[in-house]
Order: structure tokens, then sequence, then C-alpha cells
């Protein structure tokens, strides 16, 4: 779902009331949806993606899982530690 709204701010409004579609009814439980990212917050993740892969190659007692988090332009990897 794509959307031209006048401001980022409205968008991460809409996105984190996001959470009522859970308990909607049955016909719109599939739907998903996206933050819009520009080509260079795309690249950046793409970026984040690789750096957290290495990271987890890196991690050779396999103790942490490494994702991106954050809204778009404010990415960061975190480290997760895994149940033992």
């Amino acid at each position: 779902m794509e959307t031209n709204s006048p401001s980022v701010s409205w968008q991460v409004l809409r996105k984190e009331s996001l959470y009522k579609l859970k308990h909607a009814q049955a016909k719109f439980k599939g739907i998903v949806v996206n933050h819009d990212m520009t080509q260079n917050e795309r690249d950046e993740y793409k970026k984040l993606a690789v750096e957290a892969k290495s990271k987890a190659d890196q991690d050779t007692l396999g103790e942490y899982m490494y994702r991106i988090r954050g809204r778009p332009g404010q990415l960061k990897v975190v480290r997760i530690k895994l149940r033992t």
C-alpha cells in the first residue's frame, strides 16, 4: 500500500495504530502494511542487512541474533540475546 500523505509523522501515527487490524474481521486479517521508503532509505537498509549478517557470522557461539530495527531514516542493527 503506497500513500502520499503530507507528513511523515502522520504516516508513523497511522502505522502505529494498525495493531487494531489484529482484531478486525477475517477479511481484513491478511492485510500487510509497510513503511514507504525512499531509494536512499532502501539502500541504507540493504547496507545494514549486510552488517547484521556479518555480525551474525562473526558470533561463533550463536548467543545472539542481529536484526534491523527502527523507523525509516532511523534504522540501526540491534543485538538480541537468544534463549539458551
